[in-house]
């Protein structure tokens, strides 16, 4: 290894900061909804829409929301955090992440030829159904509320609250959004729990607006949201890393 590999690795420049990995958890989480929303070839009674994220797993785009969801989750398995606690809420959170994909939910499904997955089953066929699946789901969300509000805010308390000339501080920025999109996670969870108890018991259905897909997507909007403005995507603190970024080439392609 040279002398310049060496000051590399001192420097941890050869691998992937913690801004890096928090910005492609939030990417991911952001383009999730988007991504699977585009074109579907699958008939729906929804608006054009699948009745949830979940439901595409059956269709043409099911590959892409196994792949997304498998990325998160192997990076938020590998996101350390700064206390023992934080690796632990990644870590379950990686782990149900994966699960939400590999254990998909049980679908009656007339359109499964357009289908790349059987309509039934998964990696784990003995887990299948609505079930562990929704179990998978709500943990995975809920131990990314609690990153978000708990463990996000968290910071030197030393710091003002407001910058020079009374202006708020990023970080007093940054620490409401980390609340705002906690909260909405976690008032998404207790809409659709409550959506789900009164269809359980009264067989209410909103078709055809996609009420599970809807705030499914908020949550997990808020999710990656969350996980941007936490890699200083927005908000940062200094100079941005794009213009960061923009120097370095500057200064390599200028000589």
């Amino acid at each position: 290894m040279s002398t310049a590999d060496h000051i590399k690795e001192e420097k941890n420049e050869l691998v992937l900061s913690y801004l890096t990995l928090r910005n492609l958890i939030g990417f991911g989480g952001m383009l999730l909804p988007i991504v699977l929303a585009i074109f579907p070839k699958r008939p729906s009674e929804y608006a054009g829409f699948e009745p949830s994220i979940s439901d595409y797993y059956f269709t043409d785009r099911g590959d892409i929301l196994v792949v997304i969801l498998c990325i998160i989750g192997a990076f938020l398995i590998s996101y350390y955090g700064y206390t023992f606690k934080e690796w632990l809420l990644t870590f379950v959170a990686g782990i149900c992440g994966i699960g939400v994909a590999f254990v998909p939910t049980e679908i009656i499904c007339n359109d499964c030829h357009l289908s790349v997955h059987t309509p039934h089953g998964g990696v784990f066929d003995t887990l299948v159904g609505t079930g562990w699946h929704f179990a998978f789901a709500a943990t995975f969300l809920l131990c990314l509320a609690i990153m978000s509000i708990v463990f996000f805010t968290k910071g030197d308390d030393r710091k003002p609250s407001t910058e020079n000339k009374g202006r708020t501080s990023q970080k007093s920025k940054r620490n409401l959004i980390f609340k705002i999109c906690g909260w909405t996670i976690i008032a998404s969870l207790v809409i659709l729990g409550l959506y789900f108890i009164l269809k359980h018991y009264t067989g209410i259905d909103l078709k055809p607006f996609p009420i599970v897909y809807v705030f499914e997507a908020i949550a997990v909007e808020a999710f990656g949201l969350s996980w941007l403005v936490k890699g200083q995507t927005l908000w940062p603190d200094g100079e941005h890393y794009l213009t960061t970024g923009y120097k370095r080439l500057r200064n390599i392609w200028g000589g």
